[in-house]
């Protein structure tokens, strides 16, 4: 099982860290750009509020703390948000079906590491908190 987490993770991270430097470095594959009304009104508000921007810097930065092995369930909780606006983009808006794809498995991955580090979270999934002294 720990195998199979550690591919996860260096698999998850790796895409993360490759999104974010082909934003800003790389410009290997092109950014979606909407293929609907909708969608390309909502792309147009992003870019020019510079949210697009924000999203890339933060999968640049937890893809890179997840591929380390630094922070990682506090990288998957902060990338978590991003991955299922990118879902919600890609089968809600865009419909494109390999994009769709794409973002059903990325949402997925990270899904299934945040399990795999389930204990990490253990105390924030409590029904209520404990007071101090409490047991």
């Amino acid at each position: 099982m720990k195998h199979l987490v550690l591919v996860g993770r260096l698999l998850f991270g790796a895409l993360m860290l490759l999104n974010g430097a082909n934003h800003f470095f790389l410009h290997i594959y092109p950014e979606p750009v909407g293929h609907t009304p909708l969608a390309t009104q909502l792309m147009k508000a992003l870019i020019d509020g510079w949210m697009l921007d924000v999203a890339m810097v933060i999968q640049l930065v937890t893809g890179a703390l997840i591929l380390i092995g630094v922070m990682v369930p506090a990288a998957l909780c902060v990338v978590m948000p991003i991955s299922v606006c990118a879902a919600f983009w890609a089968v809600i808006l865009d419909h494109q079906p390999m994009g769709m794809l794409a973002a059903l498995i990325v949402v997925g991955l990270n899904a299934l590491l945040c399990l795999a580090y389930i204990d990490y979270y253990r105390d924030m999934l409590q029904r209520r908190a404990l007071t101090f002294g409490e047991a």
